[in-house]
């Protein structure tokens, strides 16, 4: 999701600079001119080739495809100290795809019958592959029609006449924005010299992003998009540590990210206090110990919510407890407290261990608890792994997706049996799991009681909660749809103060998360309806506390009461203060 706030004048320009907000992928910052990779595989063009053009076009095939597999083995042999073998193994799927007989033999075809351009014939090979995968209900399948658009795209790079190659090498030190995260995407950096990657679109789980990620590119994904927002050549800053993207920033700002030290260096932040002397407790939401280090340098101890996702991804589902085990005692060395969430995967992830065929809705299958509990293993092995980095203190696990309380008392079953298990392999674990719940799903706002009750702690995913109840996907390129989930809807604000109102009277912890919390208005209305404690990611934790510290309660209780009772988001807006806008 993006957002963007106003960071006052630069000491550069009397612009003012802006500030982009998206999922950190790979830490470090990166400075430079901006330039979209735009190339596609839409060629097209009524022109023929003339009979003596065609073994010429041919010859250009093999050209192309051999600096394609030239540039590929020298950024895999390149980087093979930063990969793992089955990280390397991408590299090698997409040499094999370059290297296909049956694919360059349809590619000739195409050009010595249909006298089609490179380009053309590229895209109708790739066209067939596509139709025919559609066809055929297999994950392996369409995995390898994503390597094939990859590899194209790198073949349509090395097609372009060399007045244009010139061109984009002249990128060095630029910042490549891009439509997802590809491995094509990754090597196109490398070999321009760019210093930093902004994703318009993607994930975590996508070989592009952990390869990215493994390269050391600072890099973010989850920006929205950005034709509109940014031109060629106009400087950014990329934040890969904070997930900040900073439009024409001051030089001031550069200079003190570049020089920002790992640990400590800024101000430390008190929690915040509301002008009633109330308390809010401003957690963070990380996925890696470096950003658990990260917030601990800034006075935020408490780790309200640790994702555990990547590493199962990385393993392709077959994580070793012992690294697990190590990984999780960092996080836990860095923090006072730790809320592990359980692993939400979903069939996009591309772990074929769980995923044999692609859903039709991965958002609405195979995920989270759901997923746990159909490979108890995986689920042990995370509940194993926790409880021997938390060693005699409690350990705190929070379950994604759940529908109902069985979920959280199969899952709990579950964590005892773990715990009995290491105490008889001599682990000092004396301490039962205790287990929260994620409120994110209609049914588990409908049973907030009976959730609650049965759980030690809530949490609520307010993405997730948003997506569901308006049914609106924040990664949906409609522009409608998009911006549904951009603001806020009186039904989710009604689904907050319920539960808030319910932890209270069974006096259960609540904490909020969410990337939606930046949405005008929406964190004081949370305020109102009785929220004081936030999971928030790194980028956001200082201006949430700047944003925290100035509320009034009463205020915010009162509006928060008024937007309870209408019914659209429009009606909600028009309550907003406009200092709250």
């Amino acid at each position: 999701m993006l957002f963007y706030q106003s960071m006052g004048t630069t000491s550069d320009t009397s612009k003012k600079s802006q500030t982009l907000f998206g999922q950190s992928v790979s830490p470090g910052v990166a400075y430079g001119p901006v330039f979209f990779n735009t190339q596609s595989l839409d060629f097209t063009t009524d022109r023929r080739l003339r009979d003596d053009e065609v073994e010429s076009e041919l010859a250009r095939v093999d050209s192309v495809a051999r600096a394609a597999r030239v540039s590929l083995v020298h950024q895999r042999d390149q980087l093979s100290g930063h990969f793992s073998e089955e990280q390397r193994r991408v590299f090698d799927t997409h040499l094999t795809l370059l290297e296909d007989p049956t694919i360059e033999s349809d590619l000739r075809s195409r050009i010595e019958d249909g006298r089609l351009y490179f380009e053309h014939a590229l895209r109708d090979v790739v066209e067939v592959y596509e139709r025919l995968f559609e066809v055929v209900e297999s994950e392996k399948l369409r995995n390898k029609l994503a390597d094939m658009r990859d590899v194209a795209l790198r073949l349509v790079r090395y097609a372009k006449p060399a007045s244009e190659r010139k061109k984009d090498e002249g990128r060095q030190g630029g910042i490549l924005v891009v439509r997802e995260l590809t491995l094509s995407d990754l090597t196109e950096a490398l070999d321009q010299g760019l210093t930093g990657i902004i994703a318009e679109d993607g994930n975590l789980e996508s070989h592009g992003s952990i390869l990215t990620s493994a390269a050391g590119i600072p890099a973010i994904l989850g920006a929205g998009p950005l034709q509109d927002r940014l031109h060629e050549g106009q400087r950014v800053m990329v934040d890969g540590d904070n997930g900040v993207i900073t439009i024409e920033p001051s030089t001031e700002a550069v200079h003190s990210a570049q020089g920002r030290a790992p640990e400590g260096g800024f101000e430390i932040l008190a929690p915040p206090i509301l002008s009633d002397n109330s308390t809010v407790h401003l957690t963070a939401a990380v996925a890696s110990p470096s950003e658990a280090k990260q917030v601990k340098g800034i006075g935020i101890t408490e780790m309200g919510l640790y994702r555990t996702e990547l590493p199962v991804i990385q393993r392709q589902g077959h994580p070793r407890e012992d690294s697990l085990s190590v990984l999780y005692g960092q996080v836990i060395a860095a923090s006072d407290r730790v809320c592990f969430r359980l692993p939400d995967l979903k069939s996009t992830s591309g772990i074929q261990t769980f995923y044999s065929e692609e859903e039709t809705n991965p958002v609405m299958g195979l995920r989270g608890v759901r997923l746990l509990l159909e490979y108890p293993d995986l689920l042990k092995r995370q509940l194993r792994a926790i409880l021997r980095a938390t060693g005699d203190e409690v350990a705190r696990v929070v379950v994604p997706f759940v529908i109902d309380p069985e979920d959280i008392e199969l899952v709990r079953s579950c964590a005892e049996s773990a715990r009995e298990e290491l105490r008889l392999e001599g682990f000092n674990v004396p301490h039962p799991v205790e287990v929260g719940v994620v409120i994110e799903t209609p049914s588990s706002a409908l049973l907030g009681r009976e959730l609650i009750q049965c759980s030690d702690f809530v949490s609520i995913d307010l993405d997730s909660l948003a997506e569901s109840l308006i049914m609106c996907e924040r990664t949906s390129g409609h522009p409608r749809v998009y911006d549904r989930t951009r603001e806020t809807h009186p039904v989710l604000l009604r689904a907050v103060r319920k539960i808030a109102a319910l932890t209270l009277s069974f006096e259960k912890e609540l904490t909020v998360a969410g990337e939606s919390l930046v949405q005008e208005g929406l964190a004081q209305l949370l305020v109102g309806v009785g929220v004081r404690r936030f999971a928030i990611r790194p980028a956001l934790l200082r201006d949430a506390h700047a944003m925290l510290s100035e509320m009034n309660p009463e205020t915010c209780g009162r509006i928060a009461e008024k937007a309870c009772r209408v019914n659209t988001a429009k009606q909600l807006r028009e309550l907003l203060p406009a200092t709250w806008q």
